[in-house]
């Protein structure tokens, strides 16, 4: 067992080597758009007479890419490809053309897994509708493995790495292979985060509460003293949008709450957030808010367009939710805001002080999906170069700001975009900004120029405040699968429906002895255990 741990570290540590022949320190400053060093010695040629060296063109002779995916994130309606007008001058730089399948977000997933189980009909490029931990897919032998690419042409993807380091140990298979190419997303910048009406605080002349104890008291002025100043009880103190937001708030009491629930002590020893003494006071805590109002019943099923329609008439007080929603607040709040210079409405909050000490905002999974070459692509060596191209300066600049002269300017070194035009009937969007069908990366400085300049404020001052998951996305090995397969979906499931049950009152927290029983007769300690194997070989394969 131990040679066999030791090969796996092994193999890892030579895949790093590999891809970073090619370094520069990344920027997160939106004027510095500094070249970053290319290691020629390491660059090897995609076509004869042509070597790529990070950036465009991506060939000499024209290329064409078969390409399936959906623009994740965005209404259906945004999938006119043709006319993002951003993305075209990216494949115009690198002598690109995509033969692109662009299928609707809210059901790429039904679509494109009959698809792959059938393993036809499937272009150059996929992008996969999960992130295949029990490698699935990475085992049906549909897919190009990437680890020798990544040595010969990951020339913007290796620097990428260095700012993100685990998503390469997370990518890396238990054998030490690499077969797809990562969404990285923004880890601890414009996560989710409470924001508090500023007005309402105003007008009860009250402060912006710092700990879970003076939060309940805010919320319980805002349901009693008409903060809205309409001599209505219409107010709603807290509104969530989505049960993920809900669970968000487990930090405060030191729990991670999506998911399976686990987290790490400081030995390295997951436990389940979902049966501990924490978790029992958590759910006191919101079942109280919930028996008196403070939230809206419908926490667990409610939705952005409902969340939307009652902030447009000031009855919300607080809600959970990604930091650049305060300018959409904003903006329902006041529809003729000055983007450029009138402040918030909805403020971001630092995190609140729990009862047991802790305070901070849970971050994202650096991973936040994955994009693979068939195996039968003609061209594996050139499409791989296309994908590492929109990892460089030059492409994500034109994804996320635009065209210089027509979308933005560069003022004394600085990006500066028309933030009306941006902001106006979904412009960016139809450009192609955040493309969700490209792989990618997200930076703090993309959304710094991109939004009311208050947010990026905001943003740097909580981001001190915010935290990596423990538990993040890689593979199992098989007999960890068999253990997944047989107890996660269930036990996640059981944790969700109880948690709702609980805040609601259906389910009374006396039984709450009873309920971890229930869990662990459902194979909670077993998964644990799984869980606990890959944590410990991720974080060895990370070092």
């Amino acid at each position: 067992m131990k040679k066999r741990i030791l090969s796996i570290l092994l193999s890892c540590i030579l895949i790093v080597t590999l891809i970073t022949g090619c370094t520069g320190d990344q920027t997160d400053d939106p004027g510095k758009q500094t070249d970053k060093p290319v290691d020629t010695k390491t660059a090897e040629p995609v076509e004869e007479g042509f070597v790529y060296d990070g950036s465009a063109p991506i060939t000499e002779e024209p290329l064409t890419i078969s390409w399936v995916c959906s623009n994740t994130g965005v209404a259906s309606g945004d999938m006119d490809f043709e006319n993002m007008a951003w993305l075209q001058e990216i494949l115009r730089l690198a002598n690109v053309e995509l033969d692109m399948e662009i299928l609707d977000p809210a059901s790429y997933g039904d679509a494109i897994k009959p698809r792959l189980a059938a393993g036809i009909d499937l272009p150059d490029v996929i992008q996969m509708p999960s992130t295949d931990t029990d490698m699935t897919y990475v085992n049906s032998g549909m897919f190009l493995e990437l680890t020798d690419l990544y040595g010969k042409y990951a020339v913007n993807l290796s620097w990428r790495f260095e700012d993100n380091p685990t998503v390469m140990s997370q990518m890396t298979t238990p054998d030490g292979k690499v077969f797809y190419v990562p969404v990285i997303n923004m880890s601890l910048d414009y996560i989710p985060n409470l924001l508090i009406q500023s007005e309402w605080l105003e007008n009860l002349n009250l402060d912006v509460p710092a700990t879970t104890d003076q939060f309940y008291d805010v919320l319980t002025a805002f349901k009693t003293q008409d903060p809205n100043g309409n001599d209505e009880n219409d107010e709603n103190p807290m509104y969530f949008s989505h049960l993920s937001y809900f669970n968000a708030l487990g930090a405060f009491w030191g729990l991670e709450l999506n998911g399976a629930g686990f987290i790490a002590d400081d030995n390295g020893q997951l436990e389940s957030s979902f049966t501990s003494e924490r978790y029992r006071d958590f759910l006191e805590y919101w079942n109280r808010a919930y028996e008196e109002g403070l939230i809206n019943s419908d926490f667990s099923t409610s939705t952005y367009d409902m969340i939307n329609e009652r902030m447009a008439n000031d009855t919300v007080g607080v809600s959970m939710v990604y930091i650049n929603f305060a300018q959409t607040y904003a903006r329902l709040l006041n529809p003729e805001i000055d983007v450029k210079n009138d402040s918030l409405i909805m403020t971001p909050m630092l995190p609140l002080e729990g009862p047991y000490g802790h305070r901070y905002y849970r971050g994202n999974d650096p991973i936040a999906g994955y994009f693979a070459i068939n195996k039968n692509c003609e061209n594996p060596e050139a499409v791989f170069s296309f994908l590492d191209y929109i990892f460089s300066e030059e492409a994500n600049s034109l994804m996320f700001y635009g065209l210089e002269d027509e979308d933005y300017e560069v003022i004394d070194g600085k990006i500066v975009p028309d933030l009306e035009k941006r902001t106006t009937d979904n412009y960016a969007n139809r450009m192609g900004n955040n493309f969700g069908g490209f792989p990618r990366i997200l930076l703090a400085a993309h959304r710094d120029v991109s939004y009311m300049p208050e947010i990026a404020v905001y943003n740097k001052q909580i981001h001190e405040y915010n935290k990596l998951p423990d538990v993040l996305t890689s593979f199992f090995l098989p007999d960890e699968i068999e253990v997944i397969q047989q107890y996660d979906t269930d036990i996640i499931t059981y944790f969700n429906e109880m948690l709702v049950s609980f805040v609601t009152g259906e389910t009374d927290l006396s039984t709450f002895d009873d309920y971890v029983a229930t869990a662990e007769s459902m194979g909670l300690s077993q998964l644990l255990e799984a869980y606990q194997s890959r944590y410990e070989r991720t974080k060895a394969a990370g070092n």
